[in-house]
């Protein structure tokens, strides 16, 4: 009798003496069940870098494993990739964004930039938040124009390096752009064409060829269509 309780102390019940076989389920109320864990998605991070004369937003997605790229009004999605230090991102295209801290490395289009954190927005992402659907630069002298969505859109231009600007509301919607009329009776014709386009002072890339026209002026230039 004295070996049988030296192989089960004392201080434990005696059913914990007993083959794990021998011991009944203890059946747990439906409602006292905890529910199974869950998490909540990361929030994506939103920053930007400094390419030299390019701006460029990133938007990280730590749960999709991207980084989405804007630059110029275009935006590219890489899928995260392997890296040996840093956070890596690249395509089958040869894009590649590759983040070491406030540093990083982008190769877009082929083109190979040195890039640096920044609290700088970007103009073309700038327009986009505020609506802006087209927008289009040009050189000697430096010119911009931006177009606005919505039921009655409106175009503004700043031309002349900005010294004179050209408003338009409402305007109409063609077949390769849009045409008004300004507050001095000039007509007004922008053109925009699915056909890549270079500046030529700074070299940067653009989706779009645009042609606006005031009057009997024709300004040339790049821009990009910031509603997709």
């Amino acid at each position: 009798m004295r070996a049988r309780l030296a192989a089960c102390p004392m201080l434990f019940a005696l059913a914990a003496c007993q083959p794990a076989a021998d011991v009944a389920p203890v059946a747990v109320p439906a409602d006292d069940v905890p529910p199974p864990a869950t998490s909540t998605p990361a929030e994506p991070i939103v920053t930007a870098f400094r390419c030299g004369d390019l701006l460029v937003g990133a938007t990280f997605d730590n749960t999709a494993g991207t980084v989405t790229l804007s630059a110029n009004g275009v935006r590219t999605v890489l899928p995260q990739a392997l890296s040996g230090s840093g956070a890596r991102y690249a395509d089958d295209a040869g894009n590649e964004f590759w983040n070491k801290g406030q540093a990083a490395t982008l190769t877009l289009d082929g083109a190979a930039h040195d890039c640096q954190q920044t609290d700088e927005v970007s103009p073309w992402d700038a327009a986009r938040a505020r609506g802006v659907v087209l927008r289009g630069v040009g050189n000697e002298p430096g010119w911009l124009v931006e177009v606005s969505g919505g039921d009655a859109p409106a175009l503004r231009a700043q031309l002349d390096m900005g010294t004179r600007v050209v408003e338009a509301r409402p305007i109409e919607r063609t077949a390769t752009g849009y045409r008004g009329t300004a507050a001095d009776g000039a007509a007004i014709v922008l053109v925009a064409t699915t056909e890549a386009c270079s500046d030529p002072m700074s070299g940067q890339r653009f989706p779009e060829t645009i042609e606006l026209r005031v009057g009997d002026e024709a300004l040339k230039g790049c821009g990009a269509r910031l509603d997709r």
